[in-house]
């Protein structure tokens, strides 16, 4: 059973891959290719920000969903085989049409993130929570990787963005057949289990986790902030800012498989990394030193690996699978909400005074570590409702 396990994560993650492969790639040009429509600086940022508003915001309906009727599989073929519209770019020469196709991505991952998430804890019940999230993380980041790749050798060779996507019709028939394999493969229990505790977990143990997670990514220092920073203060020139991001990324790939074998040793503790790291992310990452700048990079890896593989894993500990869907689409709310209002505040805080963002994310941080504490508190009783 062990090994069908396994072999059933990695085709979870070689089909995460091909998707990533495509939608990141895309991703990583979208913004000058809306331009080259005649798209403007308004409206790019705009159907962007709505774009993973729509992709966090709707989990919860679809993860709901998923519960309610154990569309599981629906869900998460769905949503997967809208990836399929990023290729029908090439196509496009009208702006508002190129929006409406990624956008329409941007709903198939809502749709398809908290029922394949599911999936994947259902079978990590037989080799570990943590070390199935973390070889799903390692192959989705290796798409993540390559997608931006590609677009820039195309790009770099062709000089036209429809050849590159064009080629995406080739991840994206590979995404199809593996999953399609996948779904006749799969055959692990998705039946309700344990449904008395429902109640019990969500209303306390999950609250603090749900708490616990806010306040650590209203604490975090994204991407976007950090590569503003770096431009604004002239630490490196632009066209270099891109390797750091795939340093972030080629971290968090790294990480993904050790964190997650630390969580199935000693599960919820492994939690408190998240916080004690996200202190020291602005020290380093708001530098001026290139040196402490790509320390921070490295952090800032090392979190969102954590983020990506244990955040997930610990949901399927917390949570009964009867209503673990439910529960993902919850988390993936308050961790887009989390991002949105933590970014929000940083922004504001570095054009007021740059020294401030620490004392910000130390207090965020701190009450972070509380409600995690608190959690690790029902760590017994959970496992005592787990047992029943």
């Amino acid at each position: 059973m062990k090994n069908k396990a396994l072999f059933t994560i990695l085709l979870f993650g070689i089909v995460s891959l091909f998707g990533d492969i495509v939608y990141e790639g895309v991703r990583s040009i979208s913004g000058p290719f809306l331009a080259s429509l005649g798209a403007t600086a308004f409206v790019i940022g705009f159907f962007s920000g709505l774009g993973e508003f729509l992709t966090y915001s709707l989990r919860f309906f679809s993860g709901y969903i998923s519960d309610k009727k154990k569309l599981y599989w629906p869900l998460t073929i769905i949503g997967y085989s809208l990836i399929c519209c990023l290729p029908f770019l090439a196509f496009t020469k009208i702006w508002q049409i190129a929006i409406l196709l990624i956008l329409f991505e941007r709903i198939g991952k809502a749709i398809r993130t908290p029922a394949r998430d599911t999936l994947i804890s259902f079978v990590g019940e037989n080799i570990g929570y943590g070390k199935s999230f973390g070889i799903h993380e390692v192959l989705d980041q290796i798409g993540a990787f390559l997608g931006p790749l590609i677009f820039f050798y195309s790009l770099e060779k062709m000089k036209k963005f429809s050849f590159a996507f064009h080629l995406m019709w080739i991840p994206c028939f590979f995404l199809i057949f593996t999953l399609i394999f996948l779904r006749k493969n799969y055959n692990f229990d998705i039946s309700e289990r344990n449904p008395k505790k429902i109640k019990e977990n969500i209303n306390q143990s999950f609250i603090y986790y749900l708490l616990f997670v806010f306040f650590s990514i209203c604490g975090l220092i994204n991407f976007p902030i950090i590569a503003y920073h770096i431009k604004i203060k002239n630490v490196i020139s632009v066209s270099k800012i891109p390797i750091f991001y795939m340093i972030a990324m080629a971290i968090d790939g790294i990480i993904a498989i050790f964190i997650g074998y630390l969580y199935d040793k000693i599960k919820l503790k492994t939690l408190l990394l998240v916080p004690i790291l996200t202190i020291f992310l602005p020290i380093f990452t708001l530098s001026l030193n290139i040196y402490f700048i790509i320390i921070g990079i490295i952090i800032f890896g090392i979190i969102i690996g954590c983020h990506e593989t244990i955040l997930r894993a610990s949901i399927a500990d917390i949570i009964t699978s009867s209503k673990r869907g439910f529960a993902y689409g919850i988390f993936n709310n308050i961790y887009g909400f989390g991002l949105f209002v933590g970014s929000s505040i940083v922004g504001f805080l570095y054009e007021r005074n740059i020294k401030i963002i620490w004392i910000y994310t130390l207090i965020m941080e701190t009450f972070s570590f509380v409600f995690l504490l608190l959690q690790l508190k029902k760590k017994n009783v959970m496992e005592k409702d787990r047992e029943i």
